[in-house]
C-alpha cells in the first residue's frame, strides 16, 4: 500500500465500513504516510474482526517500533503467534518479532552498561536464569556450533520448569556482543556474575563439554550466582550419540542444583521437547550462529537442512518461516511489508530438494558413534539398504549453490564425528 491510495480507500470504507480487507489496506497505506496514530486505530478495529490478521498485526506492531515502544510491539507479535501461528502471514510476523527482539537486545544491552552501577545494587531475582554459550573441547571444529545450540536447548529445557524465567538468547547475546565476550572461550566467575547482573538474572548456568574423538563424551553445567559463588559442576557422560539424551540428564541435575525437584509433568516436557536427531540438531545449531550474526540468508538454509533431517523440529521448523523472509521484511518499505505479510508462510524445505538427505537420515541413527560402533554400523545399515532398497526411485532435485556450503558440510559432518 502507498499513502497515494488512502483519498481512494478512505471513499471506500465510507460506502462500505464493515469491509476488514479494505480497513487493513487503509490502515497500512496511513502507515507507509507515516500516520501511525491513525494507523494503529484502524489497525485495531481491523483486529476486532478478523483478529488473525497479520497485515493489521504488522502495522500496530512496527508503529510501537518507530516509537521504540518495543516491549509493547513484542506483545503484538507475540500475542498473535500464540494463537495463530500458522496463518497467512504469520512468517512475516515471525520474523518482525525476531527484528524487533533484536533491536530491543541491543538497546538494553547499552542501556544496561549505561547503568551498571545502580543494577550492581541491585539484588537479582534468583529465580531468573541464564545460560551462557557452552565451550565445546573438541579437535573437530565443524562442532563448534553446538555451544550454542546446547545453551538454547538448556534454555528452553529451563523454560517448561515452572519456577524459572529464563532470560532470551537474543538478549544474552547481544551484551556479550556489547562486552565483546561472544567468541571467547569460558568467562570465569566474577565476568559471569556481572553478565548475570547486567541482564538481571540472579544467576548464570555456566556449561562445558568434551567432545574427544574416541571414547565418551561429558556435558558439565555449573550455577554462578550473583556474588561469583558457583556451586560444584553437575556432570553426565555417554556416547556421543546420545548427547541429546545426556543433555535432557544435565537439565535435570541442574535443576538440584537450583534447588529443585522437576514433577513428572515437567520431567515429560523436557524429555519431549526438541529434536532426537543429530544431524538436525547441529544443523539448526549452526543456523542459530547465523541468525545471531543477523545472516538471516544463511540461518535459513541451515535451519531449512535441520528440518529436512527431522520435519517434526518445531523450532527449527519456526525459525527457518522467520529466517526465510527477514531479509525481505528488513529491507522493505511498509507497503512492502504488507506485501509479504498477504502471503502464505513458507513451507518448510522437503526432502527432494536435498541431495544428501537420504544420507543423512540413513546415517542419523550412528552419526555419533566411534569408530568400532560405526564399522559394526555401516554393515548393518548395509543389509537393511539392500533389504528394503526400492526396485527404483527418481534422483532428488539439487539443491539451490545458494545452499551448497551447507550440503558440502552436512556430508562432512555425517561421516566424520567420532
Amino acid at each position: 500500500m502507498a499513502p497515494a491510495e488512502i483519498p481512494e480507500l478512505a471513499a471506500r470504507l465510507e460506502r462500505e465500513p464493515d469491509n476488514a480487507a479494505v480497513r487493513a489496506r487503509y490502515a497500512a497505506a496511513l502507515f507507509a504516510a507515516d500516520q501511525c496514530e491513525q494507523a494503529t486505530q484502524q489497525a485495531q478495529l481491523v483486529r476486532q474482526r478478523r483478529p488473525a490478521d497479520a497485515v493489521a498485526t504488522l502495522v500496530i506492531g512496527q508503529c510501537a517500533e518507530k516509537a521504540q515502544r518495543y516491549e509493547d510491539a513484542l506483545a503484538v507479535y507475540r500475542g498473535f503467534l500464540a494463537e495463530y501461528g500458522e496463518a497467512r502471514g504469520s512468517a512475516a510476523v515471525r520474523a518482525r518479532e525476531q527484528l524487533a527482539l533484536r533491536a530491543f537486545s541491543l538497546a538494553q544491552a547499552r542501556l544496561a552498561l549505561q547503568n551498571e552501577a545502580q543494577l550492581a545494587a541491585q539484588p537479582g531475582d534468583p529465580n531468573t536464569l541464564a545460560v551462557l554459550p557452552l565451550t565445546i573441547a573438541t579437535t573437530d571444529t565443524s562442532l563448534a556450533p553446538l555451544g550454542r545450540g546446547l545453551a538454547q536447548m538448556l534454555t528452553s529445557d529451563l523454560s517448561l520448569i515452572r519456577r524459572f524465567r529464563l532470560v532470551e538468547r537474543l538478549r544474552l547475546a547481544a551484551l556479550l556482543d556489547e562486552l565483546r565476550l561472544a567468541q571467547t572461550e569460558r568467562v570465569d566467575p566474577s565476568t559471569a556474575a556481572r553478565v548475570g547482573r547486567l541482564v538481571q538474572a540472579g544467576r548464570l548456568v555456566q556449561g562445558f563439554a568434551n567432545l574427544p574423538p574416541e571414547g565418551q563424551v561429558r556435558l558439565e553445567g555449573s550455577v554462578v550466582a550473583a556474588t561469583g559463588e558457583v556451586t560444584g559442576p553437575a556432570t553426565v557422560a555417554g556416547r556421543f550419540r546420545d548427547l541429546l539424551q545426556l543433555e535432557k540428564e544435565l537439565v535435570v541435575e541442574l535443576a538440584g542444583r537450583l534447588g529443585y525437584q522437576l514433577s513428572e509433568a515437567e520431567r515429560r516436557l523436557v524429555l519431549e521437547n526438541g529434536t532426537r536427531n543429530l544431524a538436525a540438531f547441529l544443523a539448526y545449531s549452526q543456523g542459530l550462529l547465523a541468525e545471531d550474526a543477523g545472516d538471516f540468508q544463511r540461518a535459513a538454509a541451515y535451519f531449512g537442512d535441520a528440518v529436512r533431517a527431522d520435519p517434526g523440529f518445531q523450532a527449527a521448523r519456526e525459525s527457518y518461516q522467520a529466517a526465510s523472509v527477514a531479509t525481505q521484511v528488513q529491507q522493505a518499505s511498509p507497503s512492502q511489508v504488507t506485501t509479504v505479510a498477504s502471503q502464505p508462510s513458507p513451507p518448510p524445505p522437503t526432502a527432494a530438494e536435498n541431495t544428501v538427505t537420504s544420507a543423512v537420515n540413513t546415517s542419523v541413527g550412528d552419526v555419533a558413534a566411534n569408530k568400532s560402533e560405526q564399522t559394526a554400523a555401516t554393515g548393518r545399515q548395509s543389509g537393511e539398504q539392500a533389504a528394503n532398497a526400492p526396485s527404483a526411485s527418481p534422483p532428488p532435485t539439487p539443491r539451490s549453490e545458494g545452499t551448497s556450503q551447507t550440503v558440502t558440510g552436512l556430508i562432512r559432518i555425517v561421516f566424520r564425528l567420532p
